[in-house]
């Protein structure tokens, strides 16, 4: 348990849940590798089996999973919030959903998250540690980091921004920067090149459709038996998931040549819909409100629409609109107690290695620039071909070699980086048939 207001320690404490996977091996070392969960709204606990990779670094090593307040057993949710083209009805969700909280939101901040997990780590008789965490577990990580200095022995970031660089804002910029490369790689992959020869006139033609008019599937013809409607930003927003990971990026040239080349494109949809396998549907339903008290109050996640990069981006419509929904929102969610933002970072000699895939969507390489002005015993690398998501049959070998020898030296120097150049780029999907096949 752990006080809910951290400020005044006064008031209702809150439970956090805690895992300890002991070091599984001999010569076990002091400090353990402390992970932290991407969203904000991931449970550490809960995605343990999507990260087995990485618990292969406990051989001399404990690691130690804190669930965030506000996310897991302690799940704070609220029912889907309305668009904004209701705005009577958007800002009546909101403030009934506060109504009924159970739980003081202006607590539930990173910084607030940092503390938790200092305070644990004592309670469990640690002292230095080794941070990993990914996505927004790598912004959790710095805020530790600024708040608690002398407990951290190394950080390691996946897919991470620098805390001081606005994320949201340059979402456009950096998706677009996604999609050119990887037509630019079909072009140069001869057998891509040759099945989508004309991929940037099927990608115009697609886009010039779906901003004409959106693309409506019967329910006769839906493969879900309800009628489906995909506007721009319906697209824009699949093909940004479909940046997200290598292997999915990989069917992006299919999809778009079935698309734009095609006379009926209902039926190419259809065709895409039954090709690709389901998604698999996790998280709790509705909204969780930590993410919102997060985005709401801290710099580095308050999304500007004024600030918005790449006014030519696929996705600069609804970057746009999602910009502005927040805006709204935001003026009515409970202004934190104690927030964490940009400007934080200051100088440590802690030793940093930051991971970042060269074609991710949302975190690349160049939102790990500057990094060494505030760590200058960091090292900043890309791992080619990847998306947001590490892919661990591609790269997943690569990236915990790195990071278990980063752990083991304690320090970048001499790292053997020469793994990165043989990480496999995943092969392009050239029919539907490949894609339903996997």
């Amino acid at each position: 348990m752990v006080p809910q207001d951290r400020i005044t320690r006064t008031g209702p404490e809150i439970p956090i849940r805690v895992v300890v996977i002991p070091a599984s091996g001999p010569g076990r070392q002091p400090d353990p590798i402390v992970f932290f969960a991407g969203g904000p709204g991931s449970s550490a606990i809960d995605i343990m089996s999507e990260e087995l990779p990485l618990f292969g670094l406990n051989t001399t090593r404990d690691i130690v999973l804190i669930d965030q307040r506000g996310t897991g057993a302690s799940n704070l949710t609220c029912p889907s919030f309305p668009s904004l083209s209701d705005e009577a009805a958007l800002r009546t969700s909101v403030e009934s959903c506060l109504q009924h909280l159970k739980a003081d939101l202006r607590f539930y901040t990173t910084a607030m998250f940092a503390d938790d997990v200092d305070e644990v780590l004592s309670d469990l008789h640690y002292g230095r540690v080794d941070l990993v965490g990914a996505s927004y577990g790598a912004t959790s990580e710095q805020v530790f980091l600024v708040r608690h200095p002398k407990r951290v022995r190394t950080m390691t970031l996946i897919s991470g921004t620098l805390l001081d660089t606005p994320i949201y804002e340059r979402f456009p910029l950096n998706a677009q920067r996604a999609l050119d490369n990887v037509f630019a790689e079909c072009a140069r992959e001869a057998a891509c090149h040759r099945a989508f020869p004309r991929l940037g006139a099927d990608w115009n033609a697609l886009w010039s459709s779906v901003n004409k008019a959106p693309w409506v599937i019967p329910a006769k013809l839906s493969p879900t038996g309800k009628q489906e409607v995909f506007d721009a930003d319906e697209v824009a927003s699949s093909v940004h998931e479909l940046l997200m990971d290598a292997t999915t990026q990989a069917e992006i040239p299919l999809a778009v040549h079935t698309l734009g080349a095609a006379t009926n494109r209902v039926a190419a949809l259809v065709a895409i819909i039954k090709a690709t396998p389901p998604s698999e549907s996790v998280g709790a339903s509705g909204n969780q409100m930590m993410p919102i008290e997060v985005q709401c109050n801290e710099p580095w996640a308050l999304d500007d629409p004024g600030q918005l990069v790449g006014k030519n981006s696929f996705e600069y419509h609804s970057d746009l609109e999602n910009a502005l929904w927040w805006q709204f929102v935001c003026k009515l969610i409970p202004k934190a107690g104690r927030a964490a933002g940009s400007g934080l970072l200051t100088r440590s000699p802690v030793p940093v290695l930051a991971l970042n895939g060269e074609e991710d969507p949302q975190d690349p390489p160049s939102n790990m620039a500057g990094a060494r002005a505030f760590w200058p015993n960091s090292l900043e690398l890309a791992v080619p071909d990847q998306g947001h998501d590490t892919d661990p049959d591609l790269s997943g070998a690569c990236v915990i070699s790195l990071i278990e020898s980063f752990l083991e030296k304690g320090s970048t120097a001499h790292l053997d980086t020469s793994c990165l150049a043989n990480v496999p780029a995943p092969p392009f999907a050239l029919s539907l048939q490949a894609l339903a096949n996997g």
